[in-house]
């Protein structure tokens, strides 16, 4: 349970030996605690050079900030040691801190309290956990456009777009027992209008996905064509079992590599097939199954003996390969060609990787940063908007507005989830402890 009852502390930075280490305290006992070890009151950005005792014959000089609320990074009263950089001085502090009464703070509590008393949006709050951990440059461009407020303004623009259509809607319900003309029409074009907005701003999230997170990739097809040779060639790394012996794949092999600018998690599967009777290869044939159901892009490799080979995999991005194509002899297969045993166009394998994941070959790097939590809920909005232009509006106008409703809050909660607690003990359990 959510609680800005206890005044919380954590070291705020990287743990280990180093020059500086930083303990931050924040919540509605600050200002008590603060006094007990500098014998002042606490006063916004005041800083203080203070003697703390910790133990028999053990003192430790100090540096202390202070923040009056709501001036300060959690909106609460709040301040910062900064003391030398030894874990066990460290440890000293905070346990002196919890025998005053603080309590050691959970992952991300410092920036959930930042979100929870306004001093900050939910999408940036996700932002800050991303930039931490951003390893391009690219992310980082990306992650501080999120962090301005540059993704917000683009959801802001869309939930007033569909509240102009809705407020139409409902207007036209409340009278529609009067004799007026109800311009369906119009309803209909401002939808249409709306979701191709909504579909082309879900391609831009796709890609600022993608960029954040890395585009979650399946290699899949018929046993034995090449899938464990594919992942350890793309992986630079022996990371697959590569065996002639059917099946050897049983569970999923999963890695992630930069190809170019992008991070790419891939998994090496088992291959499907209907044939096996060894209960444990159909149990990575189920895992199989599960993980193209959640994966953004997907390999489908074949060989020669399995050139018919071909699946669907709804609303998923896909790349067909032939491997093996020192066995053909001047055959025109219609998919892109490799052959992993003696190198031959492996160089076109990861442009069309990137030009699979990004549509046009050239991903827009000057876009936000976004998470699958915000490209899944756009892509549930637009499913209630799609249910809603298949409905006949003139037959059925309360349904109509039902799907705009349901997708509506789809949208609102991107910035502002109800299901708070657990949603919000979720997002702010990957942040690290202290921030």
């Amino acid at each position: 349970m959510i609680s800005l009852e206890d005044t919380i502390v954590a070291c705020s930075s990287p743990l280990g030996v180093g020059a500086i280490s930083s303990i931050r305290v924040s919540g509605p006992d600050s200002g008590e605690v603060y006094t007990k070890i500098s014998c002042k009151e606490l006063v916004h950005f005041n800083v203080i050079i203070k003697e703390i005792p910790l133990a028999v014959d053990i003192k430790e000089k100090c540096v202390l900030t202070s923040y009056k609320n709501p001036s300060s990074y959690t909106g609460e009263d709040s301040f910062e040691i900064s003391c030398h950089g030894n874990p066990l001085i460290v440890d000293l502090i905070i346990d002196h801190l919890i025998s005053l009464g603080c309590r050691l703070a959970e992952p991300g509590e410092f920036t959930m309290r930042s979100f929870l008393n306004g001093k900050i949006g939910l999408v940036e709050a996700e932002a800050v956990s991303d930039l931490i951990h951003a390893e391009t440059l690219e992310k980082v461009r990306a992650v501080g456009r999120s962090l301005k407020g540059e993704f917000t303004t683009e959801i802001d623009k869309i939930i007033l777009n569909l509240r102009e259509i809705r407020t139409l809607v409902e207007s036209e319900i409340d009278f529609n027992d009067q004799e007026i003309n109800i311009d369906f029409s119009r309803i209909k074009g401002n939808l249409e209008s709306f979701s191709n907005l909504l579909s082309s701003f879900i391609s831009t999230t796709e890609e600022a996905v993608y960029l954040n997170e890395g585009i979650n990739t399946v290699i899949t097809g018929p046993t034995n064509v090449g899938k464990s040779t594919l992942m350890n060639y793309l992986s630079k790394n022996e990371t697959s079992i590569v065996s002639e012996i059917s099946g050897t794949t049983r569970d999923l092999v999963s890695k992630s590599f930069k190809i170019g600018n992008h991070v790419f998690n891939f998994c090496d599967t088992a291959g499907i097939t209907k044939d096996s009777s060894d209960p444990i290869e159909r149990k990575g044939i189920s895992m199989a199954e599960k993980a193209l159901l959640e994966c953004d892009l997907v390999i489908e490799l074949v060989d020669d003996k399995n050139i018919n080979y071909k699946k669907v995999y709804p609303d998923k991005k896909v790349l067909r390969v032939i491997n093996k194509i020192d066995r053909f002899k001047n055959k025109d297969t219609g998919l892109l060609g490799i052959s992993l045993k003696t190198k031959t166009n492996l160089e076109n394998l990861e442009e069309a990787l990137i030009k699979t994941a990004f549509g046009s070959g050239k991903p827009k790097l000057k876009s936000f940063s976004a998470r699958s939590r915000h490209l899944g809920l756009l892509r549930e909005c637009y499913k209630e908007i799609e249910a809603a232009n298949v409905i006949d509006i003139e037959d059925s106008i309360e349904l109509f507005a039902e799907h705009l409703k349901l997708g509506s809050l789809k949208l609102g909660q991107i910035k502002n989830p109800y299901s708070s607690d657990d949603l919000l003990g979720d997002i702010f359990a990957n942040f690290c402890i202290g921030k």
